[in-house]
């Protein structure tokens, strides 16, 4: 279980059956639900016939070409919940050696402050780890869009604006099917937390999303995962990632785990926040507001 895993080249076609076409469509403004969008003779199911096809033709063209490379790192660390901190652990080594267990970074969550309902309960990622032992939580960083930004200025040079957009959406699919493809490897094989007779379970938020707002937590993940280094993927100074479709964030097993949103933050949450972070209340309240 524990480790840090690298993967390169990962088989494209192995993560067409995990595309959800529904935002395919939504990528290029045609609302409705997949397969339904192409039902019926209305403009909109015309419409989405007729880019289903051609995405459907550019995809075949991107797999059997292998235009695009799909590449992740992921791994999973001891943790140790503190409040709404998780201390992370380093990994044991696979040598046979015992090496001094060190904590080696720290990620930092939110709590809701308003319930989502009546009645339920104020969420916090943390809660999703185990308040009294050590637990483990999993890392992620991937991207299918490698090859992309060249293969979108052939179609650019070529004077043909509806293929170079073709590619860009269809590298965001596969990105988002490599996302949900690993995902269930790493809780069936890798980390195999699912027992086998179980349906599948566990979160992968990232950070940006609702429940985690702040982007600058993406910088101790690709600490901890050495992301450069290990798949070029690259992050900026803003926490944008490059290859533009990619995809980091945490994976939670607990079976109960569930996405949610954090919603307003309070300013004496957001103090505790900055002084668990270390940084400035102004400086916790601009990278949240970034992500909400």
């Amino acid at each position: 279980m524990p480790g840090i895993h690298v993967l390169k080249a990962y088989p494209l076609a192995e993560l067409v059956p995990f595309i959800d076409w529904t935002y395919f469509f939504l990528a290029w403004k045609l609302k409705g639900i997949y397969p339904k969008i192409l039902e019926g003779d209305s403009p909109v199911a015309e419409e989405a016939r007729k880019l289903f096809a051609d995405g459907k033709a550019m995809l075949q063209k991107i797999v059997s070409g292998n235009l695009l490379e799909a590449r992740a790192v992921f791994g999973v660390f001891p943790v140790e919940r503190h409040g709404d901190s998780a201390e992370v652990f380093n990994i044991p080594c696979d040598c046979g050696c015992v090496p001094a267990v060190k904590r080696i970074a720290t990620f930092h969550f939110l709590r809701q402050q308003i319930p989502a309902e009546t009645g339920a309960p104020l969420r916090s990622l943390a809660d999703f780890l185990s308040p009294k032992e050590r637990d483990w939580m999993g890392l992620f960083a991937l991207s299918a869009g490698f090859g992309a930004k060249n293969l979108q200025i052939k179609y650019r040079m070529a004077g043909d604006p509806y293929s170079e957009l073709l590619v860009q959406s269809l590298a965001a699919r596969l990105t988002e099917a490599f996302a949900e493809k690993l995902h269930r490897e790493v809780g069936t094989k890798y980390w195999g937390y699912v027992p086998a007779d179980s349906a599948f379970f566990g979160i992968r938020p990232a950070p940006g999303y609702p429940s985690c707002p702040d982007h600058s937590e993406k910088a101790t993940l690709w600490k901890l995962l050495n992301v450069t280094e290990r798949t070029g993927m690259r992050l900026t100074e803003t926490y944008m990632m490059d290859p533009d479709c990619s995809i980091c964030g945490y994976y939670f097993a607990h079976p109960k785990s569930r996405y949610f949103g954090i919603g307003s933050v309070g300013e004496d949450q957001l103090a505790d926040y900055a002084r668990r972070k270390d940084v400035s209340v102004d400086e916790a309240r601009r990278w949240i507001a970034r992500g909400e």
